[in-house]
């Protein structure tokens, strides 16, 4: 989003965008296009104008003031990092408590996929352009991307060992991503993605003479 506001000076351009974007002014970036003239006795007089933009600042807050809402209902005390991957387009963001939090995370951690996607759904309404998100919660994704590594790996194992083929359990898309991804780094084992969703699982095989992967 850049928009030009314009006033008697600079300061009164600022405080029109910012009354009228219900902004603080650390969420904004602004350049002076003009500064305002009084011309030649009062001929050609000029306004002051500037151009806005939203900075990561403005959606780095409405994610904080987002978490803030959801997380008095469970009650418990904790910290939020927010950062920016990407200027304005993707953020990372990690929740950390004592408490293990494990209502907020879900069976398969589906509760946290849930609250991801409704702070993305909002995030999309502020902006004027896309805007991706990715949520954890005492570092569940990170232990569990771990924990799917590991299995991708052993299942090539298996296959090496003689298995013709092993099947994966039902995955997110997500998680099947870091599967092939681990498993692409075997040029003799192929793996492909079959079933609809939310059963859509990962089978493993022996990449078979006569067929590239």
């Amino acid at each position: 989003m850049e928009k030009i506001y314009r006033g008697k000076n600079v300061e009164e351009c600022l405080k029109n965008a910012l009354d009228e974007l219900n902004v603080l002014e650390e969420e904004i970036d602004y350049e002076v296009v003009q500064e305002a003239s009084r011309g030649f006795f009062g001929l050609g007089a000029k306004e002051a104008e500037i151009r806005v933009k939203f900075n990561d600042k403005y959606n780095i807050n409405l994610i904080k003031n987002f978490l803030s809402t959801l997380m008095s209902f469970y009650n418990v005390k904790y910290d939020v990092e927010v950062n920016s991957v990407r200027p304005m387009t993707v953020y990372s963001v990690k929740i950390k408590s004592e408490e293990p939090l494990s209502e907020m995370i879900g069976k398969h951690g589906r509760t946290l996929s849930s609250i991801e996607h409704l702070i993305s759904v909002y995030l999309n309404k502020k902006n004027d352009h896309h805007v991706s998100i990715f949520v954890d919660v005492n570092d569940y994704k990170e232990r569990k991307e771990e924990f799917i590594k590991k299995m991708a790996e052993s299942a090539a194992m298996k296959i090496r060992r003689g298995a013709k083929r092993v099947s994966l359990e039902p995955m997110s898309s997500r998680e099947r991503r870091i599967v092939h991804g681990v498993l692409s780094r075997f040029s003799d084992i192929r793996s492909y993605s079959v079933g609809t969703e939310p059963y859509r699982y990962v089978i493993v095989e022996k990449v078979k003479t006569g067929i590239r992967r």
